[in-house]
C-alpha cells in the first residue's frame, strides 16, 4: 500500500492561504493601525509589510490592492455594527428607556472595539470608490432611523428633525472616540461614553422662536 501523503502535501496553495489567516489578520491589523496614524494617502505596501513583519510583496497574497484593505475594513467595520445593533434590538419585552439604553451601550461597545476600523471609515471613507461607499451611506441612515425611533419612544415631545440632530450628535460623539486616543480602559470607556450620551439625549431642546 502506498504511503499516505502527508497533511502539509495533501494541501493546495488556496488551502494553504485558508491555513494562514493569522498573517492575514495581521497586515490587516497592522494596515488599519498606519491608515489611522498616518492616513491612507501618506501610508505605503512596504510600511504596512514592516509593521507586520513581512516583506511588502507578501500583502499581495491575501490583498490585491492598498484599496481593498481599505474597503474591506470599513465594510467589516459597518458589518460588526450591524450585527452588535441587532443583538441590541433582539429583547421585545424591554421599556423603551432600557431599549434606548442597551442600544447606545451596545453601538459604544462595538465602536470602540473595533476602533481603527471605525477611525479609518471616519477618515477615509473619503476615499472610497462610489459603488463601495453607496451602500454603507444607506446603513448609516438605516442606522440613525433605529436611533431616532428608539428616542423618540422615549421621548415622544421631540419633533424628527429634533430628534435626528440629538441621534447625529450622540453618534458622533462615540465616533469621535475612535480617532483620539485615551487610556481609559475601554469597558469603563464603553460606561463612560454610554452616560455620556443618554444624558445627552435627555437635553432639553430649546424653543425656537422665528
Amino acid at each position: 500500500m502506498p504511503p499516505t501523503p502527508s497533511r502539509a502535501a495533501r494541501r493546495t496553495p488556496e488551502t494553504a492561504r485558508r491555513g494562514r489567516p493569522s498573517r492575514r489578520a495581521e497586515i490587516f491589523a497592522a494596515a488599519l493601525r498606519l491608515f489611522r496614524e498616518r492616513g491612507f494617502h501618506a501610508t505605503s505596501i512596504n510600511d504596512i509589510g514592516a509593521s507586520a513583519g513581512v516583506a511588502g510583496t507578501a500583502i499581495y497574497s491575501h490583498f490585491a490592492t492598498k484599496q481593498e484593505v481599505l474597503e474591506e475594513a470599513i465594510r467589516e467595520g459597518a458589518g460588526r455594527i450591524a450585527t452588535g445593533m441587532k443583538e441590541a434590538l433582539a429583547d421585545d419585552a424591554q421599556t423603551p428607556e432600557t431599549a434606548l439604553e442597551e442600544l447606545v451601550r451596545a453601538y459604544a461597545r462595538v465602536v470602540l472595539e473595533n476602533a481603527d476600523m471605525n477611525a479609518c471609515y471616519v477618515l477615509e471613507s473619503r476615499n472610497l470608490d462610489p459603488e463601495v461607499a453607496q451602500p454603507l451611506r444607506r446603513k448609516e441612515r438605516t442606522l440613525r432611523e433605529t436611533w431616532c425611533h428608539r428616542l423618540m419612544a422615549v421621548r415622544p415631545e421631540l419633533s424628527r428633525d429634533e430628534a435626528q440632530t440629538l441621534v447625529q450628535m450622540a453618534i458622533f460623539s462615540i465616533v469621535a472616540l475612535c480617532v483620539h486616543r485615551t487610556r481609559i480602559e475601554r469597558a469603563a470607556l464603553v460606561e463612560l461614553a454610554t452616560s455620556f450620551v443618554l444624558g445627552a439625549l435627555d437635553s432639553p431642546v430649546p424653543i425656537h422662536n422665528p
